[in-house]
């Protein structure tokens, strides 16, 4: 069965979508077709980016061939077929060194909540019954024409997330699309998440204890990597997900400040300084986060850094005393100094007229002067190598920070004697 377009079809424009036209999609496309065993169209993220006028990244193709039937044509077209998710019906065909993804229809035949079991169809509409939103259960063929089984197109405008078909299923068939729908209301959403689907959140959100945490925790990070997700963060922690997830509601005050000054200067999202301007605590709380989400070690580093209260007195000095700036630096590192000079202010309640850049800035430029005094230079005075050397030098160091790198080699060690 071959789904027809939607009465309120319509078709992309390829002087406007220059993926459709790209020379790497046009092959794959081609070397589907070649193969004469079914059709093939676009789905999912970019046809729907396409609609809603969002930059397209990712271009997933989806198709009436099998598995191994998509094998054979890429290798047929000299293309490179990668099985990533072959027996979920994925491969992933590489031209040009550009991932597509493509996936053969299916339809579910047996789910828990975290993952299921599936059989391929050739049936369109089966294949758009099982994906989440009707927003991503828009296709296009080779040249734009949008197919719209599910009613998805009715969405483009509202730019709401509805689900397909039964909200609670949907959800119960992965739980995971509890976040999904929060990720997308934050990348791409306008108002009020749909209200069917709030009320099947509501009822089923006990099933994300389900989920593995590394899944979790990566799609938080996609979420607070939106440009602006703070509507829907809201709207999570007013649906009891965040404190569910974190174990703590979350301080919207410094996420909207952390995304003002995003907004205000034109950077980048950070989703790791995001969260730990939601988590909102100290180092213990952060501790016990990363812990739960089992965040790498890098991340865990990165937000115990930004909340280390070593040199907080300094970093609130730093907005007028270059010296105390210094001593923040050397005691955490530029970029946690950065990363705490940002929460402090987007913190402050009514900020003074200070600019947060020129910290920053002094942070990434300045360079450390080199500690004159080395382990070898105790050693001659009696230290024997191990842990009293190590104190010794910090001591020192301390020293050396706190007068501003000025004390000599010399002028260090006799105050080490002398103390």
């Amino acid at each position: 069965m071959t789904a027809k377009p939607s009465m309120t079809a319509q078709r992309l424009d390829p002087a406007r979508h220059g993926w459709l036209t790209d020379p790497a999609t046009v092959r794959v496309m081609a070397a589907l077709a070649a193969a004469g065993q079914g059709e093939s169209r676009f789905v999912g993220g970019c046809v729907r980016n396409a609609l809603l006028g969002e930059p397209v990244a990712d271009i997933d193709i989806a198709t009436q061939l099998d598995p191994d039937q998509v094998i054979a044509a890429a290798k047929a077209a000299g293309l490179k077929p990668v099985p990533t998710g072959k027996a979920h019906g994925t491969i992933t065909v590489v031209c040009d060194g550009q991932p597509f993804e493509v996936t053969s229809l299916r339809r579910d035949v047996a789910t828990d909540g975290r993952r299921a079991v599936v059989s391929f169809t050739r049936d369109w509409a089966e294949d758009a019954k099982r994906r989440d939103f009707r927003l991503n259960a828009l296709y296009a063929d080779a040249d734009g024409t949008v197919f719209d089984p599910t009613g998805g197109l009715k969405d483009v405008e509202n730019r709401r997330f509805v689900f397909v078909g039964d909200p609670e299923m949907r959800i119960r068939e992965d739980y995971l699309r509890i976040l999904r729908l929060f990720r997308f209301e934050a990348w791409y959403g306008r108002g009020a998440p749909d209200e069917a689907a709030m009320a099947a959140v509501l009822k089923h959100r006990e099933g994300l204890h389900k989920l593995s945490v590394e899944r979790v925790w990566a799609e938080l990070k996609k979420l607070l990597a939106a440009q602006d997700p703070l509507a829907a963060v809201t709207a999570m922690r007013e649906s009891g997900l965040l404190d569910m997830i974190l174990g703590v509601n979350g301080s919207l005050r410094v996420l909207s400040g952390i995304i003002a000054q995003d907004v205000e200067y034109g950077l980048a999202p950070d989703s790791m300084l995001r969260f730990a301007a939601l988590a909102d605590g100290g180092p213990e709380r952060i501790r016990t986060m990363a812990a739960k989400m089992k965040m790498s070690k890098a991340e865990a580093g990165r937000l115990e850094g930004a909340v280390n209260p070593v040199a907080r007195e300094d970093v609130r000095k730093a907005w007028s005393d270059s010296a105390a700036a210094e001593r923040a630096i050397m005691a955490l590192g530029a970029r946690a100094f950065e990363d705490q000079v940002r929460l402090e202010a987007a913190g402050e309640v009514a900020p003074p007229p200070r600019d947060w850049t020129l910290l920053a800035q002094f942070a990434r430029e300045w360079k450390e002067p080199e500690f004159p005094v080395k382990g070898g230079d105790l050693i001659l005075l009696g230290y024997e190598p191990g842990p009293m050397l190590g104190d010794a030098l910090d001591e020192l160091k301390a020293l050396w920070i706190a007068d501003r790198f000025e004390p000599t080699k010399e002028e260090l060690i006799a105050r080490l004697t002398k103390h």
